[in-house]
């Protein structure tokens, strides 16, 4: 019984590293992935969504000083969209956009690298949370 209470303790805390983001306070690229989704429509109905199924990628490069968001090379959807408003404020990275029809805004926790993303048109909203972390190169 003992050996079951070591395990489940020990896959606690590896899912709880799992869910957290990097320090990223003073970096301009960062690498964030989707963890959780969710959509509400206008007539009230909200519901949980696997990742993925709204056309959501697992993984998207911010670089704030280039103002873009795009998905990963691996992903193969050569995505990308420009950050029209950005503030770094207070341990926040926030920045909005607009395209195709949709507004799009990222609130970052700098220290903790968890990430609260909505993306919304007239009739649907999204909400996607997950960590970040650095980008490879470094900056």
């Amino acid at each position: 019984m003992n050996c079951r209470r070591g395990i489940l303790t020990l896959a606690i805390f590896a899912l709880a590293a799992i869910l957290r983001g990097d320090n990223l306070s003073g970096k301009d690229h960062v690498l964030c992935t989707t963890l959780h989704v969710g959509q509400c429509t206008s007539d009230g109905q909200c519901k949980s969504e696997p990742q993925g199924s709204l056309n959501v990628p697992q993984f998207f490069e911010v670089n704030l000083k280039d103002h873009t968001v795009t998905t990963t090379k691996a992903s193969g959807e050569n995505r990308s969209s420009p950050v029209g408003n950005l503030s770094r404020d207070a341990g926040i990275i926030l920045f909005q956009g607009a395209e195709n029809g949709r507004a799009y805004s990222f609130l970052i926790n700098e220290s903790s690298g968890m990430a609260s993303i909505a993306i919304t048109t007239d009739e649907v909203s999204v909400a996607v949370f997950g960590p970040c972390t650095p980008f490879p190169d470094g900056k």
